[in-house]
């Protein structure tokens, strides 16, 4: 289920551009490579990535973070016999993280997969990762530059970018990793036609 804090608003038909396809920009002047990632192992080549992962995800449950279903990271190896091995790893908010590497063996994969995954997690705490007025201002600025918009676009939830802000405002607070988990349940919606059936039934977001 999606937030309630949305869950009355009448779901509109984007007219041009879909809430699932506007890009989502870094936030202002941060970037994976410019900003410092804290508590990062000065070597992950020496440290158990897999272990890391799990014990990162468990501390942050043990400090009070709102886990639905718990702190399990879960890992999948897509079937096959011989190399190059591929890994996923799904973390306990929904985000999903592939093996980068070319992997000689299954192990490989999963600690690349683990590496990859805890990078993200760990980078996402800084807090240029999370949303606030500024972000959201220069996101839908760039989304208009996108797709043409005008100023009037943004300030009409019945369109594809006004739908956007309203996501974003609605998510003020929260980390990019956490928005982002929220987006790919809206894309595969409407990838697999919900959206538009449910736009039809009048639904809510909820």
């Amino acid at each position: 289920p999606l937030p309630p804090s949305i869950s009355s608003v009448p779901i509109p038909e984007p007219p041009g551009a879909s809430i699932s396809s506007v890009p989502i920009p870094d936030p202002p002047g941060a970037s994976i490579s410019s900003v410092p990632i804290p508590e990062l192992p000065v070597s992950l080549s020496s440290v158990n990535v897999v272990e890391a992962l799990q014990e990162f995800w468990q501390m942050k449950q043990s400090r009070g973070a709102d886990l639905k279903n718990g702190a399990l990271v879960v890992y999948e190896m897509v079937p096959s016999n011989s190399p190059p091995y591929v890994c996923y790893v799904t973390l306990p908010g929904g985000s999903c993280f592939g093996s980068f590497q070319f992997c000689p063996t299954k192990a490989e994969a999963r600690r690349s997969a683990a590496k990859i995954a805890l990078m993200n997690s760990v980078f996402n705490e800084h807090p240029s990762r999370r949303i606030t007025d500024e972000f959201i201002e220069k996101s839908v600025s760039e989304a208009l530059a996108s797709f043409n918009g005008n100023r009037e676009e943004a300030d009409n939830p019945n369109t594809g970018i006004g739908a956007f802000r309203f996501m974003l405002e609605s998510n003020k607070g929260k980390s990019m990793l956490e928005f982002q988990e929220l987006m790919t349940v809206f894309q595969l919606l409407h990838w697999n036609g919900s959206l538009k059936a449910m736009r039809e039934r009048q639904c809510s977001r909820q």
